[in-house]
């Protein structure tokens, strides 16, 4: 497990997460998108919270310059 804060200016790429890795992050500030492969995706925003399950495969996009707690879990 590791978990801290992390900050980022507005980009995106490509994430692929195994079967034993999932994360939980909590949006400080700014606003993140999570793609979906099948072309869903979900905005979360400064006081939301959003988890990125095992075998997700799709593109994380800063929007706005994001702060976050996080919380991997790998098993």
């Amino acid at each position: 497990m590791s978990c801290g804060v992390w900050e980022c200016e507005v980009g995106a790429w490509k994430i692929v997460f195994a079967a034993n890795k999932q994360e939980f992050f909590q949006v400080i500030s700014g606003k993140v998108r999570l793609h979906s492969e099948d072309g869903s995706f979900h905005d979360i925003t400064a006081g939301n919270a959003g988890v990125i399950p095992p075998n997700f495969c799709g593109i994380f996009e800063v929007l706005e310059a994001v702060k976050k707690y996080y919380v991997i879990v790998e098993n």
